[in-house]
């Protein structure tokens, strides 16, 4: 009788910055791929204006979730295995959901890991994790983690996360790209700290962490906070380039064989 092909699905809002892919998309899969050997593991973005801009300017064809998966299927593959790369349940996972339900098949067995945050537990695994690339804690310096930030409901996982985060009574605040640097300056301003540590809370360090957090520019977070009077330090690379964290997403697909 011949096996059953099985398949891992790695799925990421993807990177148009090659060094961000190489470093942290690329990194947690061929890490997949050592610790899963009988898997054939394949990979989507869930960003279509990285996948447009990537065919255009470079010629490099990524696939949809949805194009992903059907060709998974097409080539016969009876076990597969979505893993997402996201932090929250926003709306790219809520995308890969939908994408799942779509092609459901009483042939196929059909798992979707989840992303980084998503039930009680998973907030002290990645404060673990964090603990693993935060500095050493000076008096006067705080760490500010800078999520992505989103309209969906899942927006309340960064303040659990700095709830847990106090908890723990570790130095750092949380903060979001889309909320902006204003609302963080301002808890600053009310705080003891005059240095700053900036930690870029995002799988890749891609186009945010390269204009809107650490840019030249005015407008950028270390411009902003440095014209306010702070000194800042900051880490460049993405949560994907941590094996603190590259060993939360193998753990996910972990349990999904399990159960």
């Amino acid at each position: 009788m011949a096996e059953m092909k099985k398949a891992i699905l790695v799925v990421s809002f993807g990177s148009s910055v090659e060094s961000a892919r190489v470093k942290a998309i690329q990194k947690v899969e061929a890490l997949m791929m050592r610790t899963f050997d009988k898997y054939q593991v394949e990979s989507a973005f869930t960003s279509n204006r990285i996948i447009k801009k990537l065919k255009k300017e470079e010629g490099i064809v990524i696939n949809t979730p949805e194009e992903a998966l059907q060709k998974i299927i097409g080539q016969g593959f009876q076990e597969i295995i979505i893993q997402p790369l996201h932090i929250i349940a926003g709306y790219e996972f809520d995308k890969i959901k939908k994408t799942m339900m779509d092609n459901k098949n009483p042939n196929i067995d059909i798992k979707l890991g989840k992303p980084l945050l998503f039930e009680e537990t998973d907030y002290l695994k990645v404060v673990e994790a964090l603990k693993t690339q935060l500095p050493d804690e000076k008096e006067e310096q705080v760490v500010i983690l800078i999520g992505h930030g989103t309209n969906h409901l899942a927006n309340g996982c960064y303040e659990k996360l700095q709830d847990y985060l106090k908890d723990k009574t570790l130095p750092v605040f949380v903060g979001t790209i889309e909320e902006g640097v204003d609302p963080m300056i301002a808890k600053l301003k009310a705080s003891k700290y005059k240095e700053v540590f900036l930690i870029p809370f995002l799988l890749v360090a891609g186009e945010h962490v390269q204009n809107d957090l650490l840019g030249e520019d005015q407008h950028s977070w270390k411009s902003k906070l440095i014209f306010n009077g702070y000194s800042v330090k900051a880490y460049h690379r993405g949560l994907g380039e941590n094996p603190a964290f590259q060993d939360l997403y193998i753990q996910r697909v972990k349990e999904l064989m399990m159960g």
